[in-house]
């Protein structure tokens, strides 16, 4: 009756999941079309401004939705009523979909491990569909934005001002472009310009929006300069539109190298179920391997290798800018004041060690502190200590229930016609009286044989068979208890644990030197485009550098705020905190051009470089996107390694080992 009313219930939810997946796709392909900017009152009573208004109401729905408008709103200037509606879209394609998934999974699920598969498989899934939705909403933008700096150069041509070829560049956008470009030309003719550019600074989808609003801020301000005939300001976005250029490609190609590698890392864990019917089928013993505490601990650890794996391939294929998970919970907890006595207790006794975390956190760029930071380790720690525990214990009571309540010949019996089933579930109900009377206590076999003989169920025959197989299944059921050696285990995957946050913070670091090289290269074409501009100098030149910088910002920020105390020695500093080589040579041009020589003086080997480093960035551009996608592919094939050698070689070499030694040991018998 219960399993009725489940699937009814289940029937029903998928029902409901298909409906919303279809009327969420019906409006995508309505919103596909051109809106219009100008929305009258009417248009603002449709369906899925409504159901935003209604769903906002509920309290866990409104964090979710918010955490999707704020990453809409960097991108999108529209007005309230259109943000409003791409948000109910994308929340509704993406819980849509991933409920109807879940539905379907829920409904095929046999067991709680394919459950939990289920809910891995959705979050996944989830993940996946609002990543799509943002990134195509971004690269949409930055090829709109690479359109409109050609139409500004054409109209430049033609009066020589920027605001107004901004202007006349407007209608010629795509409409999200329209509306940064509309921005921009009332930044650049408002009256406190000053303030109003640092807000879209702070504010700016992307950088290369943040470049050309203070270049051209800069060029209104200052004026052009002609070199060699040819205007500065219109050679600077070309250097801007080449830049952009790169990026679209970089990014194209990390899409079309990780595009199915998150599926390879999580496709194993779903044939472990296929696999094992084709295993049991051809070899039926090896199901005694599948349901024991073996079949256990390999699935735990297959399924951890693959969230890993997936985990580490977001982390490959996503750009340079570090995006921790939410640090809000830690935050929390360090309000309480027991948990914040505990953390400045360890960070006292482990101060240098702690010194070396945050130069870690503040190089990869991570939003946490080290109170945080420690916090988190222990969290992780504390929790993978009771996990382990957890699934030990529960390793002990799967061969605990296997020996009272199950056998190889029962199980066994689905496969081979000539083993009894009921006679064997009466020798388990029988062996599993004695075992629960003799478990705790010193029972020779003789004295089993003594009691069996006063039962009465056995005969002379098999009287010392079945006291000799229940002796057996006695000491195994005492053998399977909580040991010293698990319980170091256990504290040796805690430390594990306590370690897998700094350890993915030098995974993050390893990522970003991948990057390093490219990234000096990025500050090469910056140089280059301000190089020329009058009144520019060396700080002006760093606050750039810091605007575009990943991997060196931290650093170049500090040598910004010591500036003042002395120009020179802040850029000394900044090439101790920083040795890579091509990053120094740059420092080394800005300390020259800070003493002795003019910045045009001192980068002028860039200019007549410019075609060799603009070749140079692209191969290097295509060596790191290759050797990510390399680690990509390495990383994404683990988890199906392991699933072929752990949950399908292992067991077979198991078995035939087995069979080995009984075949040899029958040998000695005969012989």
């Amino acid at each position: 009756m219960k399993d009725k009313i489940l699937l009814i219930i289940l029937t029903v939810t998928l029902a409901l999941s298909v409906i919303t997946a279809v009327i969420a796709y019906i409006l995508l392909q309505k919103l596909r079309r051109k809106e219009d900017i100008r929305v009258n009152l009417k248009m603002k009573k449709d369906f899925l401004y409504s159901s935003y208004l209604l769903v906002m109401k509920i309290a866990l729905l409104k964090r979710y939705m918010d955490r999707i408008r704020r990453r809409i709103e960097i991108l999108d200037l529209s007005d309230d009523w259109t943000i409003a509606r791409k948000t109910m879209r994308f929340t509704a394609l993406s819980l849509g979909v991933s409920l109807m998934v879940l539905v379907v999974l829920l409904l095929l699920s046999q067991n709680v491990y394919f459950v939990l598969i289920s809910v891995f498989t959705v979050y996944i899934l989830h993940n996946q569909i609002l990543k799509m939705l943002v990134d195509k909403l971004d690269n949409k933008l930055l090829r709109q934005f690479e359109a409109f700096l050609g139409n500004v150069r054409h109209h430049y041509h033609e009066h020589g001002m920027i605001d107004e070829a901004i202007y006349d560049s407007i209608e010629d956008c795509g409409h999200e472009m329209a509306l940064h470009a509309n921005r921009m030309y009332e930044i650049l003719t408002d009256t406190n310009i000053d303030d109003r550019v640092n807000q879209f600074n702070e504010v700016a989808p992307n950088k290369y929006m943040r470049t050309f609003i203070t270049m051209s801020y800069m060029v209104q301000r200052f004026g052009d300069k002609l070199i060699e005939g040819k205007s500065v300001y219109l050679a600077n976005l070309n250097y801007l539109k080449q830049e952009i250029n790169m990026e679209l490609l970089r990014r194209e190609k990390l899409g079309y190298m990780f595009q199915s590698l998150s599926t390879i890392a999580v496709f194993p864990i779903f044939t472990l179920n296929p696999i094992k019917k084709w295993a049991v089928t051809n070899i039926p013993e090896l199901i005694e391997y599948y349901d024991g505490s073996y079949g256990f601990i390999a699935i735990v650890v297959l399924f951890a290798l693959a969230i890993a794996a997936y985990q580490l391939i977001g982390r490959l294929q996503s750009n340079a800018g570090y995006s921790p998970v939410s640090s809000k919970l830690y935050g929390a907890l360090l309000k309480i004041s027991f948990i914040r006595y505990c953390i400045d207790a360890i960070l006292e006794k482990k101060y240098t060690i702690s010194l070396k975390y945050e130069r870690l956190l503040n190089k990869t760029g991570a939003q946490m502190t080290i109170r945080e930071f420690i916090l988190k380790q222990n969290i992780y720690a504390v929790i993978a200590f009771i996990t382990t525990i957890g699934i030990i214990l529960n390793v002990h009571l799967i061969v605990r229930s296997n020996i009272l309540f199950s056998s190889l010949n029962l199980k066994m019996a689905s496969y081979d016609l000539n083993i009894d089933k009921e006679a064997e579930l009466d020798i388990i109900d029988h062996d599993r009286k004695y075992i629960k009377e003799y478990w705790n206590k010193k029972v020779t076999f003789h004295e089993l044989e003594k009691r069996l003989e006063s039962d009465g169920n056995y005969t002379v025959s098999n009287r010392a068979a079945a006291a000799r197989r229940i002796l057996d299944k006695i000491e195994k059921y005492r053998a399977n208890n909580f040991k010293w050696w698990e319980l170091l285990l256990c504290i040796a995957v805690s430390f594990v644990s306590y370690n897998t946050p700094y350890w993915m913070l030098l995974f993050r670091e390893h990522i970003l030197k991948m990057s390093m090289e490219d990234e000096v290269k990025q500050f090469h074409a910056i140089i280059l485009m301000l190089m020329h501009i009058e009144r520019i100098n060396v700080e002006d030149i760093l606050h750039w550098m810091e605007q575009f910088a990943e991997i060196f910002k931290t650093s170049i920020q500090k040598c910004i705020n010591n500036f003042e105390f002395g120009d020179r020695q802040a850029l000394e500093q900044l090439m101790i905190d920083e040795p890579y080589p091509p990053f120094v040579r740059v420092i080394e041009n800005l300390i020259s051009a800070a003493d002795k020589i003019t910045i045009e003086q001192a980068f002028d080997e860039l200019k007549q470089e410019r075609e060799y480093y603009q070749e140079k960035r692209k191969q290097d551009n295509e060596i790191m996107v290759n050797k990510r996608g390399m680690w990509g592919k390495f990383i994404a094939f683990i988890p199906m390694s392991c699933t072929i050698f752990l949950y399908l070689l292992v067991p077979f070499i198991m078995i035939s080992a087995r069979q080995l030694i009984n075949f040899s040991e029958e040998l000695v018998n005969i012989f």
